[in-house]
C-alpha cells in the first residue's frame, strides 16, 4: 500500500493532477511507469468519512498490455468525476492502431470492475482540436437530466516562444460535435520546458459554508434535533417562552433555520387561516383570536375596536395593520410589533378597506430580506376637476428609517389596498383622476425602487363616468389577479395574469346572497382553499367561503353579531360614537410563525 501511495503522489506532482473527489472519497491515479512490473492497483482512494486508504485494482485494458513493459505503453490516463461517479480517461492519441479518447467508469471499488462508457474517434474536426495539443484533459460534464450530457474537455498547446494556447471544448457524444467554449493565450515570463496543464475547472454555485460554526455543531446534536421536533409542534407564544429555559434553547429558537422550519411545519397545508383583530390593552395595541377557536357568533372575550383599521395579508410572516394615525407591523402569533406614525386625513370613501387619505402596502425585499412599507398619501383629490396631488414614502421595517421619500407613482391609485407578489406591489389606478380615462395596474419593484404600469384586461380597463363598477387587485394562489365588481349583475369577475397573458380565473355569483350584495358592500376575495377550491370572501361585516361549482356561500363569521353580543360590555352611546364605518372586529389572514426583528438599542449620550 505504501508503494502505491508514493507512486500516486509522484504521478500527481509530475503531471499536475489534483485528486478527484467522488463518492465521498479523494482519488489519485497510479502511473504504471513508476513500476518495473505492472502494479495490481490503479487508483488510491482516501475516505473522508472513515479516514482510511484503499485501492482499486487495475482496469482490464491494463491487462491487455502486460506483454510490454510499463515504460513502453502509448496510452496516458487521468481521473475525472462526472455525476459523482469516478471515471478514468484513456488518451490513445499516439496509438498506431487508431487515435481515440476512451472514458471508463469504475463500477465496483473492491473488484476493480471498469466499464467503457464512451469512445471518441479523433478524426475530422475533432482531430484538429484534440490531436494537436500536448495536453488533453476531460474536466467534467454539463447538462440536466432531461438533456444529453456534454463532456467538457480542456486542452493546452505550446505556440511560439513562451506562449501557450489553452482551450475549453464541449463534446456532444450523441451528435459527435465538438464546440469551442473558451480560448485563452497565456504568456510566461520565465522559460518553461514542459507544456503547463490546464488551469480550467468546473464549479457549481452554492451557499454552503466551508465549515460549521459552533452554533451549527450544537444544533446538529441528537438532543437538539429531538428538542427541535418538540418545539415545532408548540404554539408560537409557547416557543417564545421557551427562550428563557436555557441558552441552547434560545440559540435554537432564534436560528434562521428553525424559524423557517417552524413556518413551513405550521403552514404545510397551505389553507387560509383567519385571525380576528380587536382592541388591545396597555401597549399591546390590538388583541388577536384565531377564528377556529371562536364560535362564529360569540366573541365576548375580545374587546371591540374604537377606530377604523385595515389589515394586509401576511407577508413573510408579518401583517400590516393601518389606522388613520399609525401603521403597525405585527406578528399576531407572538405579539411582536413595530409602530410607524403618520397623520392621515379623512376621505370620502367609507367602505371597510380604506382608511384616511392614504394607501399603504407591505412588501418584502428579496435582496435584503426585510419588509418594506410603501405609503401613498393624497394631499389633493378632486373628482370634479380630476386634479390630484399625492406623495409616496418608503420605509425600511428593520431599521425603521426612510429608504426614499421622493417617489411619485406614474398614475393615481384607487382607495383599495395593494397586492404583494414576489418582491412587487401592485395597485389599481383611479380612472376618476388625472388625464387617463381607463384603468391600469401600477407596479412597484421593491428591490429597484421603481414604479411601472401593467395593462389590465380589456373588460376591466374600460371606464366611463356613468359606470359604477369597482376594480381592484388581489393575490390568489400566488398569482396577481384583477377583480371587477359588477353591482348590477351582482358578480365578481376575477382575472389572473400568467406568462404575461390575462385569462379569466373565477366568476363569483352573489345575486342569491344579500349579505354579500355588491350594491351595499365591497366584497374582496382573500384566498382560495387549496383543498376544495372554495374562495374566502370578506365584506368587512361577513366572512364566508364561496363554492364556485355550487354557487353557495358558507358563512364563517358575522361581525355584525359581535356588536349585539357585546352590548353588556360597552354602552350603546359608546357603540354609536364608533360610527357605522368602524367595524367592531376585523378579520385578517395570518401565518403561524416566529418572524420578528431584533430590537435596535438607542444610542445613549453621556
Amino acid at each position: 500500500m505504501c508503494r502505491f501511495v508514493l507512486a500516486a503522489v509522484a504521478n500527481a506532482a509530475t503531471h499536475k493532477l489534483p485528486p478527484v473527489f467522488a463518492n465521498g472519497s479523494l482519488h489519485w491515479l497510479i502511473n504504471p511507469k513508476s513500476f518495473i512490473r505492472w502494479p495490481r492497483a490503479a487508483v488510491i482512494s482516501f475516505s473522508v468519512a472513515e479516514g482510511t486508504f484503499t485501492y482499486s485494482r487495475s482496469p482490464s485494458f491494463w491487462a491487455s498490455e502486460l506483454h510490454q513493459p510499463p515504460l513502453a505503453r502509448v496510452s496516458v490516463e487521468h481521473l475525472v468525476e462526472m455525476d459523482n461517479q469516478l471515471f478514468m480517461v484513456r488518451d490513445l492519441r499516439n496509438n498506431p492502431n487508431g487515435s481515440t479518447l476512451e472514458i471508463w467508469k469504475l463500477l465496483d471499488y473492491s473488484s476493480g470492475n471498469w466499464s467503457l462508457s464512451h469512445q471518441t474517434d479523433l478524426s475530422g474536426q475533432v482531430a484538429t482540436n484534440l490531436c494537436e495539443p500536448q495536453i488533453v484533459r476531460v474536466i467534467g460534464s454539463v447538462g440536466s437530466c432531461r438533456s444529453v450530457k456534454k463532456i467538457v474537455i480542456a486542452t493546452s498547446k505550446r505556440m511560439i516562444d513562451e506562449k501557450f494556447e489553452t482551450k475549453v471544448h464541449s463534446y456532444d457524444p450523441r451528435c459527435k460535435v465538438l464546440e469551442t467554449i473558451l480560448s485563452v493565450t497565456e504568456a510566461h515570463t520565465s522559460r518553461i520546458t514542459s507544456t503547463p496543464s490546464s488551469r480550467f475547472g468546473l464549479f457549481e454555485e452554492s451557499l454552503a459554508a466551508l465549515r460549521k460554526t459552533d452554533r451549527e455543531i450544537a444544533l446538529s446534536s441528537t438532543l437538539a434535533k429531538a428538542t427541535k421536533e418538540i418545539l415545532l409542534r408548540l404554539p408560537a407564544k409557547s416557543v417564545i417562552q421557551t427562550k428563557l429555559v436555557c441558552k441552547q434553547w434560545l440559540s435554537l429558537t432564534e436560528s434562521p433555520s428553525f424559524i423557517q422550519s417552524y413556518l413551513e411545519h405550521k403552514n404545510m397545508d397551505k389553507r387560509p387561516k383567519v385571525m380576528l383583530v380587536g382592541k388591545g390593552t396597555g401597549q399591546s395595541g390590538f388583541s388577536f383570536a384565531p377564528l377556529n377557536r371562536c364560535l362564529p357568533e360569540d366573541h365576548r372575550h375580545i374587546a371591540l375596536l374604537d377606530t377604523k383599521m385595515v389589515c394586509s395579508k401576511p407577508c413573510h410572516g408579518l401583517n400590516l395593520i393601518s389606522t388613520e394615525e399609525k401603521d403597525y407591523l405585527y406578528n399576531p402569533c407572538t405579539g411582536f410589533h413595530k409602530v410607524y406614525c403618520n397623520q392621515a386625513q379623512a376621505q370620502a370613501e367609507q367602505h371597510a378597506f380604506a382608511v384616511g387619505n392614504k394607501n399603504v402596502g407591505l412588501g418584502f425585499d428579496l435582496l435584503t430580506c426585510e419588509q418594506f412599507l410603501v405609503e401613498i398619501f393624497y394631499k389633493l383629490k378632486d373628482f370634479e376637476s380630476r386634479q390630484y396631488n399625492l406623495t409616496c414614502e418608503l420605509w425600511r421595517c428593520k431599521s425603521g428609517g426612510y429608504a426614499q421619500n421622493y417617489l411619485v407613482p406614474p398614475l393615481p391609485v384607487n382607495d383599495m389596498p395593494p397586492a404583494y407578489l414576489e418582491g412587487m406591489l401592485y395597485w389599481m389606478s383611479e380612472p376618476r383622476l388625472g388625464q387617463r380615462y381607463e384603468r391600469a395596474i401600477i407596479s412597484f419593484d421593491i428591490a429597484t425602487n421603481a414604479f411601472g404600469v401593467v395593462p389590465c384586461p380589456p373588460c376591466i380597463a374600460m371606464w366611463n363616468r356613468s359606470c359604477h363598477w369597482h376594480a381592484f387587485v388581489v393575490e390568489l394562489e400566488g398569482v396577481l389577479c384583477a377583480v371587477l365588481a359588477d353591482p348590477i349583475g351582482n358578480n365578481l369577475d376575477i382575472w389572473k395574469i400568467k406568462h404575461g397573458e390575462w385569462g379569466r380565473a373565477y366568476k363569483v355569483h352573489l345575486e342569491a346572497w344579500p349579505d354579500y350584495s355588491l350594491e351595499t358592500n365591497v366584497v374582496v376575495p382573500l384566498a382560495v382553499d387549496p383543498v376544495d377550491g372554495r374562495i374566502l370572501l370578506n365584506t368587512g361585516k361577513k366572512l364566508g367561503l364561496y363554492d364556485p361549482v355550487e354557487r353557495t356561500i358558507q358563512n364563517l363569521c358575522s361581525l355584525d353579531g359581535a356588536v349585539a353580543c357585546s352590548k353588556d360590555q360597552q354602552s350603546a352611546g359608546e357603540l354609536n360614537r364608533m360610527g357605522s364605518e368602524i367595524r367592531p372586529l376585523v378579520p385578517m389572514l395570518y401565518e403561524e410563525n416566529l418572524a420578528c426583528y431584533p430590537r435596535v438599542d438607542k444610542t445613549r449620550w453621556m
